[in-house]
């Protein structure tokens, strides 16, 4: 079976490359051709994100204010730290690639030894080593507190693939696999190919998919990886791995040891502080979770990043009525999220989407507690414990956390688009009953008694379908000539007298519809024989 991956989509990006600054750099394209490395303090203005806002939106429509206040979903500002991750990731992935030099030619023998070899479930070192281990990193908190958030945006300062034509390979700088909900290892090693064939348009999944054995499994991963460079796998929601059924602690500790010792790839861990005490349960008695930082990130305290993280998130309000934040304001906020970053945005966001709903167009204490009662009823427990300081309170609803902020944000999205939905139900009635108007107007103008005229546009609306004045007429009129009547017959009151010397008025629409018909477009015969009309100057016309 051919191995070879068949690439169908080419990325846009082709590697560029530079000069490296350091001596154990040079020559190698894996790391010459990434952008020059930064500090923090460089980049740290980029690495916000900052929806746009203007004073002029807030007169805008409710419906189009609703769907601005969802932008705050994209918010991301910097804070202090921040500063050490960014610089982090770029160490990890430099870091990983210095001992792994493609044109080295004992790089190189080692590859192909690798490849001949891998096939038969044998993991070997891809090229002699400065290290045992690449380096790793990890980073837990409770949810919301902005760790994936972070990592993206660190990640973002580097293209996740490069194209080396000069070389003839592929070079992925770096992945992210969220591991899902009850996923075992084995799903989380499928969703890795996955990954890579949407990248490259490869076809890696169905070559390796269908390993006997999860270790198996293992060691076609570390092909993929190694075959491709990749330069740091990051796994969030680490957690979910570990708590899965049938994925032992030998099991995990062999796909880390794969990825560390034996393929040389620096990885990046993300979870609860749950998922720290079970990841360092497999790592008791083997290595540290990280020797490249590793950190735990709390909840805001009403300290001095607070403050800044909502002094630069308040300006967002997109209600007619701006207000600053107060003392009051400011407490009743921190006490309704105890300062989970995803809280705060979401509190903020429901709120403005309430007082544009009810007009009341303004931000309140009284309007913050009362939105938070209502949407946090669920992550009440979590609060609680947040509150209380009890580690083990807090772990024990890390779970009632994370769902409730999948439906927060669920929550935002659905109260917009119901937003939208309204504004185009109520225009689409307006029009409803303007067209109804014109059509009811159109045929009394043909002598049709106005009680009557109205009774056959309503039922040509409601049950026929019907959206327009000319749909509505040029209906009423082909049925009344087909059953050999007009519709001024149908109605109670006296019909408009006809001209003399014109036809029957049932024989005459029957005409006329039914020439028309020949060219396929009886509603311009009707209109061409004066029986519709264009009537100016505000009188109802079809």
């Amino acid at each position: 079976m051919s191995t070879k991956p068949v690439v169908e989509t080419i990325p846009r990006l082709e590697a560029i490359y530079r000069l490296a600054e350091l001596p154990e750099h040079a020559g190698n394209p894996l790391i010459e051709a990434l952008p020059p490395f930064r500090t923090a303090v460089d980049v740290i203005k980029a690495f916000g994100r900052y929806p746009h806002i203007s004073a002029g939106e807030r007169q805008l429509p409710k419906e189009t204010r609703m769907q601005c206040v969802c932008r705050l979903d994209e918010y991301v500002e910097p804070l202090p730290k921040h500063f050490g991750l960014v610089e982090q990731i770029g160490l990890l992935i430099r870091a990983g690639y210095t001992s792994r030099n493609p044109l080295d030619p004992g790089h190189s023998k080692k590859m192909k030894e690798f490849y001949r070899r891998a096939m038969a479930g044998e993991i070997l070192t891809i090229s002699p080593t400065r290290r045992s281990t690449a380096p790793s990193m990890a980073l837990f908190g409770v949810s919301g507190v902005g760790k994936s958030t972070a990592i993206e945006r660190a990640l973002a300062f580097y293209p996740q693939v490069l194209p080396h034509k000069e070389h003839g390979f592929f070079q992925i700088c770096w992945l992210k696999i969220d591991c899902p909900l009850d996923g075992s290892l084995k799903q989380f090693l499928m969703a890795f190919l996955d990954k890579v064939d949407e990248l490259l348009g490869s076809n890696w999944r169905r070559t390796f998919g269908r390993a006997k054995t999860v270790d198996e499994l293992i060691g076609y991963v570390a092909r993929v990886a190694a075959a491709h460079h990749l330069g740091l796998l990051v796994m969030d929601e680490v957690q979910n791995l570990l708590l899965a059924s049938g994925v032992g602690q030998e099991k995990m500790l062999n796909f880390f040891v794969t990825l560390s010792n034996d393929v040389k790839i620096p990885y990046v861990t993300i979870g609860t502080p749950r998922g720290l005490a079970l990841l360092n349960g497999v790592f008791r008695e083997a290595r540290r979770v990280s020797d490249m930082g590793g950190d735990i990130w709390d909840a805001f305290g009403e300290g001095g990043e607070w403050k800044h993280f909502v002094n630069g998130m308040w300006g967002y309000q997109w209600t007619k009525k701006p207000v600053e934040l107060s003392p009051d304001l400011n407490r009743v906020l921190y006490d309704e999220t105890q300062g989970i970053t995803a809280l705060v945005v979401r509190l903020f966001q429901l709120s403005q989407i309430e007082a544009i709903r009810t007009g009341t167009e303004t931000l309140s204490p009284s309007l913050l507690h009362k939105v938070a009662t209502q949407k946090f009823r669920v992550l009440a427990p979590m609060l609680a414990a947040l509150r209380s300081k009890d580690e083990k309170e807090i772990r024990k609803y890390e779970d009632l956390l994370t769902n409730g902020l999948k439906s927060l944000g669920q929550d935002v999205d659905r109260e917009a688009q119901l937003a939208l939905l309204k504004a185009a139900k109520a225009e689409s009635q307006t029009h409803v009953i303007a067209e109804k108007t014109r059509a009811v107007s159109a045929l009394v103008d043909m002598g049709t008694e106005e009680s009557a005229a109205k009774k056959l546009v309503d039922d040509a609306f409601e049950r026929q379908g019907l959206k327009t004045c000319t749909e509505a007429v040029v209906s009423i009129l082909c049925s009344a000539g087909a059953a050999g009547a007009t519709p001024a017959k149908t109605g109670n009151g006296a019909a408009k007298t006809a001209k003399a010397g014109d036809p029957p008025r049932k024989n005459r629409l029957k005409a006329v519809v039914d020439e028309g018909g020949k060219d396929g477009n009886g509603h311009d015969a009707l209109r061409q024989a004066g029986i519709i009309t264009d009537v100016r100057g505000g009188t109802a016309a079809c």
